[in-house]
């Protein structure tokens, strides 16, 4: 199918309307008959779904509500003695500490309680492994790995197992 050509100064490309009905943004978008796209649009702050306070356009709740909602996620989660393995991660602060005393140091600085850091033990990120069938789908229909690819996946993944952990990300247990 061919596209067609529409020239910029042409009928086609744009027509100036009258009488047109519908909503439109403060900026001049037209939404047509879709009120809550416009309102979007227009608008710099929404209601908090919790409390009702203006919060900033794209967030759902308000800070002082997600706030809230954060202490409860945290609280449900387990709880899991940290043996300074590995790496703790505030939820509240947003940082990363690999022992208790740094833990104690950042608390003693910034003046806070260690409780007040949530704290979540930290699950290991690996490398990932290359698959058995690594190269499968550019083999003939019946054709196989040639031995050696086989081998050299084999001391790939070695290799990489060998590695350990390469980075954390903050996991499902409460640090105590």
């Amino acid at each position: 199918m061919e596209k067609q050509m529409v020239i910029f100064n042409s009928d086609e490309a744009a027509q100036y309307r009258t009488n047109l009905e519908g909503w439109v943004s403060r900026h001049g978008r037209y939404w047509g008959n879709d009120e809550r796209a416009a309102r979007y649009d227009g608008c710099t702050h929404r209601p908090c779904e919790d409390c009702g306070e203006p919060t900033e356009k794209g967030w759902l709740v308000c800070n002082v509500c997600r706030e809230k909602r954060d202490k409860v996620r945290y609280e449900a989660l387990s709880e899991k003695i940290w043996n300074e393995e590995g790496l703790i991660y505030s939820d509240a602060v947003q940082k990363y500490f690999s022992s208790w005393d740094e833990v104690k140091e950042y608390c003693d600085e910034e003046e806070i309680e260690v409780g007040a850091l949530r704290l979540l033990i930290c699950d290991e990120q690996y490398l990932p492994l290359l698959a058995d069938d690594y190269g499968c789908d550019e083999l003939a229909d019946d054709g196989e790995l040639p031995d050696a690819a086989i081998e050299a996946i084999e001391k790939f993944n070695e290799a990489i197992r060998n590695v350990g952990a390469v980075s954390w990300y903050p996991g499902k247990f409460r640090a105590i």
